[in-house]
């Protein structure tokens, strides 16, 4: 347990640095920090954000939080992802647990979601901008090409049916259905299993895979201590039989990054199949694949195999099953020779790439090897130490981390001693870790082709190996300038990607899309110009000036109108942005260069906001708003000087979150507490205005977080104005916005809900209204928008009525 406490605390720092990094919602955090583990962990290949809740506590809720796209052109699936919306990791008590009905509820919502995606019934209500909009169009335009569906359940609780053979399963599989001739997989991560992962060392889910009757083998006399190898023959029904129950799990990652599967079925072997079954042993060379355990029974036969990968012959177990699927073949009489090799689950992830590598030699994917062994990739790591940081005013010079394999930088430094390991991650700051699957992405973005980097982590990697294979001395001509400008070009893309979320253009969908166009057309420009880049001022500075993030906007507006043009080839626009002909379109807007400045936004640390429960019906969860109000009561000012000059002005939910937070510290005195009482009840009573801010003090010392208190906002609306106004300023908008009663919201939530028209963000943006502050910008922009959008659908303007125009 104490292992587990101390997993979880990490994880939560984790996920609070990067909520205060990227500015978002500590649930958005960790969704992406969670869906990092799956995806070094080669659970899923990658992950888009993508938001619904819909009905949730009832037998008609829809769910979801992202998906992975990419996974259909693998092995035909289709994944879900939702996290837990009780967020419990800033709970300093032990992890809490969560038992398999609730754990059902949410995999039936996520199923709901895929259904009514498949049949257009989600599509039929949801705003056609969203994400999750698009990726219903995307489930209901492939539904005859899809063969299983995966949905993922992530949560900071302990499962608590492990063990009981009556609960879910941590890995559930269903037979497809007959009428959508559908698969069902259902996988529970909770906080035991992401720690497992984080801290593996073999291979990605253990898989384990019974053999009824057993499979005659015979074992090379080789004596070796860490392998042993087997020859056997599989028939295609028992091959296809895997292949459709894991699908692109069975295949070792090498070679899945090289491979695109879907209805590439080589006609040669198709042949052979459906003509003459029986010659398909002497015609094919076999698969080679590996396993970390088989269990034999006492004739020698194999009636066990855990963590089965196939590293050679990927592409003929596919096509053996969509052979079977579409040509309707007995695959019993197709023999498929095997040479399996047994490697010891602690060698297993140095081993099995090796493996991969010499039984592929023949292909592209030895052509291509830069896995984590390969020297340009070890040559990385060994750069990354060399370069140190420049010393900057208050801090220590520090390493950018790079991370070659799996769990490196954990390993790393849980091997370490408390004392040491405090040392080691104040030189190797976690946010400055980059990962070797990332890697390429800021390097092609650079160099003009953003529509590679959208394919996906995996597949940028795959086509920048391929392109650097052709040069034999890649490994050589790195230095620690070119790893210095590696660092550079990730924080011009974490600063673009974090910037561009409030933008007013932005949209609210495919801010990774919209960041990978943008550096690449800044890029362009300054080719185009004949200027470059000065590396080595981002460097010293660690950040960029705000002439290059004006520049950066710039063209990141421009991306998005050719990403979000109405009138694009490809509907889907996370399709669209892999595109060369979207890079094209981009490549013909004016010159970005121009833009006007722009200040880096310097977020002071503070607090991830915690997940609020908005109810209504129990529709969603929507997470409370990190952004500081523009009207505060209350400035930052040195703790020895705090001062509140009107605390009439705050909030009464502003003071009741001071009397939480004082209460169990024993903070509140006879005075203080008779104050907070009387402002909270509006009772035109004294106060005491001394006890309050000696309160104050000393609850910021242990830690209050000042922007909890809140000014009531004051509202002066200007005179005419209603929803569906075009004209009015931003100001005005909100103002109107905030004078709307909160019983005509509650309306307004249910009716938008029911048509999926409000999302995540908007969640955010009414959770704040509730409380009382003030919206920001965006908030406001997006809020009018749905206003506007609903009136238009046929709701009644009358209810977008502020209190003093009713």
């Amino acid at each position: 347990m104490e292992e587990i406490e101390e997993y979880r605390h990490d994880l939560w720092n984790e996920v609070l640095e990067l909520a205060r990094d990227r500015d978002i919602y500590d649930q958005e955090a960790f969704f992406e920090t969670a869906c990092e583990i799956l995806r070094d962990s080669e659970a899923i290949t990658a992950y888009h954000p993508a938001y619904c809740r819909y009905l949730m506590g009832t037998n008609k809720a829809l769910a979801i939080d992202g998906y992975d796209q990419d996974a259909f052109e693998l092995d035909e699936s289709i994944v879900v992802i939702v996290c837990d919306d009780k967020l419990t990791m800033n709970d300093q008590n032990a992890p809490q647990t969560i038992q398999a009905a609730e754990c059902k509820k949410y995999f039936n919502a996520m199923q709901r979601f895929f259904v009514a995606a498949w049949n257009g019934s989600y599509q039929a209500q949801a705003e056609e901008s969203s994400e999750t909009y698009e990726f219903a169009q995307f489930i209901k335009q492939n539904r005859a090409g899809i063969r299983r569906a995966r949905f993922y359940f992530i949560t900071d609780r302990e499962y608590t049916g492990r063990s009981d053979p009556e609960a879910i399963q941590i890995d559930q599989y269903k037979k497809e259905k007959e009428r959508q001739h559908i698969s069902w997989e259902y996988h529970t991560w909770d906080i035991r299993r992401l720690m497992e992962a984080s801290h593996a060392t073999g291979l990605a889910e253990h898989m384990s895979i019974e053999l009824p009757g057993g499979i005659a083998t015979v074992k090379a006399p080789d004596d070796m201590e860490d392998m042993d190898t087997y020859l056997l023959f599989v028939t295609g029904d028992v091959l296809s039989g895997w292949y459709k129950k894991y699908g692109s799990k069975l295949m070792e990652a090498n070679v899945r990054s090289f491979l695109s599967m879907r209805g590439k079925v080589n006609k040669g072997i198709r042949t052979t199949i459906c003509n003459q079954p029986d010659r398909f042993v002497a015609y094919n060379n076999g698969l080679t694949a590996t396993a970390t355990h088989v269990e034999t029974d006492g004739q020698g036969r194999i009636i066990r195999l855990d963590d089965l990968q196939i590293v050679n012959g990927g592409q003929t177990t596919a096509s053996i099953f969509y052979t079977g699927q579409k040509d309707k073949t007995d695959l019993s009489r197709v023999i498929v020779p095997v040479k399996l090799v047994v490697v010891h689950e602690d060698m297993a992830r140095e081993l099995v790439p090796y493996i991969s590598r010499y039984t592929n030699s023949q292909n592209k994917v030895a052509e291509a090897d830069f896995s984590s062994n390969s020297e340009y990739q070890i040559k990385l790591e060994q750069l990354s130490k060399q370069a140190l940081t420049p010393p900057l005013p208050g801090t220590i010079q520090t390493h950018w981390y790079y991370e070659r394999a799996r769990s490196q930088y954990d390993s790393e430094k849980n091997r370490r001693d408390a004392a040491s390991r405090k040392a080691f991650e104040k030189t190797n700051p976690s946010k400055q870790r980059i990962k070797m699957v990332d890697a390429p992405k800021y390097l092609v973005c650079w160099d003009g082709q953003p529509q590679v980097a959208s394919l996906g982590a995996q597949k940028c990697f795959a086509k920048f190996v391929n392109q650097q294979s052709a040069n034999k001395s890649a490994a050589d001509e790195l230095n620690v300038d070119f790893y210095k400008q590696l660092v550079c070009k990730r924080i011009i893309f974490d600063t673009v990607y974090k910037h561009i979320k409030k933008a007013e253009w932005f949209l609210g969908a495919y801010q990774a899309n919209v960041a990978e166009y943008a550096v690449a057309k800044y890029s362009l420009d300054l080719r185009r110009a004949g200027l470059s880049c000065d590396f080595d001022a981002i460097w010293r500075r660690q950040s960029i000036d705000a002439h290059m993030l004006g520049c950066l906007l710039k063209a990141g507006e421009q991306a998005s109108e050719v990403l979000n043009d109405p009138r694009r080839p490809v509907q889907n626009v996370s399709e669209w942005a892999k595109k060369d002909q979207c890079w094209n379109n981009l490549k013909g807007k004016m010159t970005c260069l121009d833009a006007a400045d722009v200040e880096i936004v310097m977020e002071k640390p503070k607090h991830a906001a915690t997940k609020r429960v908005v109810k209504e019906d129990e529709v969603s969860a929507a997470p409370e708003p990190r952004h500081k109000a523009s009207n505060e009561a209350v400035e930052e000012l040195p703790t020895d000087n705090v001062l509140v000059s009107d605390w009439h002005a705050l909030t009464p939910k502003s003071l009741e979150r001071l009397i939480a937070f004082a209460t169990p510290k024993h903070y509140l005195s006879p005075k203080s507490k008779s104050s907070l009482e009387t402002l909270i009840s509006g009772d035109d009573l004294p106060i005491n205005e001394n006890a309050l801010n000696n309160l104050l003090k000393r609850c910021l010392d242990a830690g209050f977080p000042l922007r909890e208190l809140q000014a009531k906002p004051q509202v002066p609306l200007r005179p005419g104005i209603d929803i569906t106004s075009e004209d009015a300023s931003v100001d005005d908008r909100r103002d109107f916005l905030m004078s709307i009663p909160e019983q005509n919201w509650q309306t307004i939530i249910q009716w938008g809900q029911k048509r999926y028209m409000i999302n995540q963000e908007m969640m955010a943006a009414l959770a704040r209204l509730s409380e009382g502050l003030q919206l920001t910008d965006r908030q406001t922009v997006l809020l009018w928008r749905l206003g506007n959008d609903m009136v238009k659908r046929g709701f009644p303007a009358s209810l977008f009525k502020p209190r003093d125009q009713r």
